[in-house]
């Protein structure tokens, strides 16, 4: 038995990297990035530059060098972002709300301070409140109720309403679904809040202690490592993006699904290609600005470090939270040929579940790559996490499902390639 047991020891000694070692790293990588230090990874408490530092760091921890003739790992860009650096209160009558749990703001919501009269906006009789607003909105705050609507067309125009309405006042709206936050781009002039029906109850007034806080062309960065192969004239690139929504006043959005997941996928294949020599060398592109409208992919499509025709292929790893079900390959029914040698590796080594395929879309890095045809595919995991752009989307409720298989299902699929 002590023989046995000194074995074990000696080969996971030997062994490169375990596969449980492996799975440790894509943890550690996913609990750092979620933690508070980090804000959540966006424009307030400088996130999403904390999170470009850390990837930095641990791609010189394992050898990972800057793209030739590169003295920095880093791209710099602007954009215009709208944030909520403050503690943000949102009271029905003496009813304290909690923020990120029973409502979000529109992320586009302006400032809006003080104790507001309640005005119910139905649609049976929004025309008119909406008049009587036009003409007198001071010190009220519209509160748009669409309990009555089935039709999605028709809910989203009410919602729009909505929106119209904060160049008067401040806005409630009462959400029947999910809470989804995002990042804001633009200002508005008062703030709309977003409330879950089901704790909304009938008030006749509500204190709003709401600042926004817009920034003009907000510095940025990509970051970019590079691994050198075999060939020299063809490259694989791995793109993924570690920002997220930040803090939506005393709310973090940890993001851990969306995406500290994907960036331990890359920087775990990173490592791993630091000691098996691929054919074609790696680009290894993190994006920042993805949730801001897929900023960050966009700048370096239009200023790449290399020719984007040198590209054998590109995997855009974003939402890798668990592979319970298996992953979705959007442009899988483009590029069927590539989609066929990654269906049949993981039929022949049994990795996961379920491999589908799955048309263009326009929600993740890749799409701009794609669009000047580069050949490229977006990969995100089914099953086991549901939390997506809420507080939820923390590194404990995500477990990373089938990681490691994930892991050997990419390397062989490239290494194929």
């Amino acid at each position: 038995m002590l023989q046995t047991l000194k074995y074990i020891i000696l080969i996971t000694l030997l062994t490169p990297w375990s596969a449980l070692a492996q799975k440790e790293y894509a943890h550690e990588v996913m609990n750092v990035m979620c933690s508070d230090f980090f804000a959540g990874r966006g424009y307030v408490e400088d996130g999403a530059d904390k999170g470009a530092s850390y990837i930095i760091s641990e791609l010189k921890k394992h050898g990972i060098s800057t793209f030739p003739g590169k003295k920095s790992y880093v791209q710099n860009y602007n954009f215009d972002v709208n944030t909520f650096p403050d503690s943000i209160v949102v009271k029905l009558d003496q009813n304290v709300l909690e923020a990120g749990a029973d409502y979000i703001l529109n992320p586009n919501s302006g400032s809006s301070i003080g104790e507001y009269a309640v005005v119910n906006v139905s649609p049976d009789n929004f025309r008119e409140k909406i008049r009587d607003l036009k003409s007198n909105a001071k010190g009220k705050i519209a509160v748009f109720d669409h309990k009555n609507l089935k039709a999605r067309d028709s809910i989203g125009m009410f919602k729009q309403l909505a929106v119209e309405v904060t160049r008067f006042c401040p806005t409630i709206w009462l959400e029947k679904n999910k809470l989804t936050y995002s990042v804001g781009r633009r200002q508005m002039k008062y703030a709309m809040v977003v409330v879950k029906a089901e704790v909304y109850k009938t008030c006749q007034s509500i204190t709003l202690n709401i600042r926004n806080e817009f920034k003009e062309n907000y510095p940025s960065k990509n970051v970019i490592g590079f691994i050198p192969g075999k060939r020299k004239r063809k490259y694989i690139v791995i793109t993924g993006h570690y920002d997220h929504l930040g803090k939506m006043g005393q709310a973090i959005f940890p993001g851990a699904n969306d995406n500290a997941s994907g960036i331990a996928m890359l920087l775990s294949m990173g490592k791993y290609y630091t000691t098996h020599q691929p054919k074609y060398s790696i680009v290894l592109l993190f994006f920042s600005g993805e949730e801001a409208g897929l900023e960050g992919s966009k700048y370096f499509v239009k200023h790449p470090f290399f020719g984007l025709n040198k590209i054998r292929f590109l995997l855009n790893i974003d939402i890798l939270g668990s592979a319970q079900d298996g992953i979705t390959a959007v442009n899988g029914t483009v590029h069927k040929r590539h989609f066929k040698l990654l269906s049949k590796i993981n039929e022949k080594y049994n990795y996961l579940p379920k491999v589908k395929k799955r048309g263009p879309t326009q929600n993740s890095d890749h799409y701009y790559f794609s669009q000047t045809g580069v050949p490229s595919f977006f990969v995100y995991s089914m099953g086991g996490v549901k939390n997506y752009h809420d507080i939820y989307d923390t590194a404990e409720n995500t477990p990373l499902d089938n990681f490691n298989n994930v892991m050997q299902l990419y390397t062989r699929f490239l290494g194929k390639l």
